[in-house]
């Protein structure tokens, strides 16, 4: 099943199957659902089950994206492995976008941590942000962990403001969340 929207494929979508550095960028598959929830439990303290992936996928609330090694599609050999990093047979990066009521809420954005600094989330973050627009958001919101200074400049570089602080809100380690937001005016 290829769940991003209403169909099978994501109308509107001038990055579907994106290929630029050697990544493609792609609506995810019942296929990938292992792949996510390996990101998952390599990026989060509290990671989501495949269950709930699942339900994300199915959802028509919900719209999911990969990030993938260019060459996953062929098996090939990417040429990461020779600079130690991930290759081939895995994602490089998944997001969720729900979008609801004319507000977009970034579910969750996770980069394999061997390519990390890569600026691979940035290809994540524009294909959200396009989407969110074409879905007829009128503003973006997320949580992200207070200490979280990588992506909370990330989230300041697309416009995103700090707008509330959600107390102990996490958990493994204990920790404030702060809310950010971006309108599109």
């Amino acid at each position: 099943m290829n769940r991003t929207g209403n169909g099978d494929r994501k109308e509107g979508s001038g990055n579907m199957n994106r290929s630029e550095t050697g990544f493609s960028l792609r609506p995810m598959e019942e296929r990938d659902l292992a792949a996510a929830a390996e990101l998952e439990r390599l990026s989060f303290s509290a990671p989501w089950s495949e269950a709930i992936l699942q339900e994300s996928l199915e959802s028509r609330l919900d719209f999911l994206w990969v990030l993938e090694p260019a060459d996953n599609r062929t098996g090939g050999d990417c040429g990461q492995e020779k600079e130690g990093g991930h290759c081939g047979r895995g994602l490089a990066g998944y997001c969720n976008l729900r979008v609801i009521a004319g507000e977009g809420e970034l579910m969750r954005i996770a980069v394999h941590p061997e390519l990390r600094g890569r600026g691979l989330s940035r290809k994540l973050m524009d294909q959200l942000e396009e989407t969110a627009r074409e879905k007829g958001a009128e503003a973006l919101t997320l949580e992200v962990r207070k200490s979280n200074r990588t992506a909370i400049e990330l989230y300041k570089s697309y416009g995103f403001g700090e707008e509330a602080v959600r107390k102990n809100y996490y958990e493994n380690p204990a920790e404030d969340a702060l809310i950010m937001w971006l309108y599109f005016s």
